[in-house]
């Protein structure tokens, strides 16, 4: 093994991924897997998330799946209660789930609320709830999905934005809380990825634009690939960041160096 494979390696760790089954998260989960983290996967799509399992199984990684509307404080709760039940340590927690939410100024009380409970709420009240199997780890891990759009200006994704900069402002804050731990707290910042999830907002009108579109904008000349932002998580999640704590990592092509926004 190299020096490179060790820092790298995630053998024995503990790895929980929520929005697992699809897209950056579901890259992430057979990534963390190969690593040889035991991936606890959560999604809101059953067949989806039996899939994720299934292929990381195939491949001969440690995976379970949990099937579950986070944006449901039930059955938020009771994943939460099954996580601590099945697991006195947690390594890695890797907040991923999200929504684009309304277009603009297009929003109401329920959309608005409903986008802040998915971006905001769910992602820090799993940091809380899972503080003491994080706090059991000795090589603990707290990775936030952020955005591009939570550190310039998004016009056409205002309630997004404030989503992604609140995500952001929580992970400093978490950082500094619990560096003296030894826990660390970073968040990705993904510019405009290949996701499915990216598609359904072309087709649902939240973003107007194509991705050749959006590629434009880009200095690299092109989007992201899921499996791209799963290579930084996995620096996040392994012992070759264990000096970085507090720190957005723009994973954008050089969006936010300059370049139009979304």
């Amino acid at each position: 093994m190299t020096v490179t494979d060790e820092v790298f390696a995630l053998d024995g760790r503990r790895a929980l991924i929520t929005a697992a089954a699809s897209g950056m998260g579901r890259a992430a989960a057979r990534l963390f897997a190969v690593r040889g983290a035991h991936v606890i996967v959560a999604d809101v799509d059953d067949a989806a998330t039996a899939d994720t399992v299934q292929e990381i199984e195939d491949a001969g990684g440690s995976v379970e799946g949990h099937v579950v509307d986070l944006g449901d404080q039930r059955a938020l709760d009771a994943f939460l209660d099954r996580v601590q039940a099945g697991h006195q340590v947690i390594d890695v927690l890797y907040s991923h789930v999200g929504i684009a939410g309304p277009r603009g100024l297009d929003f109401d009380d329920a959309s608005w609320r409903a986008t802040m409970t998915l971006n905001v709420w769910v992602p820090t009240a799993i940091t809380q709830r899972l503080l003491p199997q994080l706090r059991s780890s000795q090589a603990a891990s707290i990775i936030f999905t952020a955005s591009t759009a939570g550190i310039i200006g998004v016009p056409t994704l205002l309630t997004y934005a404030a989503t992604k900069g609140a995500v952001i402002q929580f992970m400093k804050s978490v950082a500094l809380l619990l560096a003296p731990e030894g826990i660390r707290a970073n968040a990705i910042a993904p510019g405009g990825t290949d996701t499915a999830g990216m598609r359904a907002s072309f087709e649902s009108g939240v973003i107007d634009r194509s991705l050749a579109a959006i590629a434009a904008t880009v200095p690299l000349g092109r989007v992201a690939t899921p499996e791209e932002m799963a290579t930084v998580a996995l620096f996040l999640a392994s012992d070759a960041s264990r000096y970085v704590t507090g720190t957005v990592i723009p994973v954008d092509g050089g969006v936010t160096a300059g370049a139009r926004a979304l």
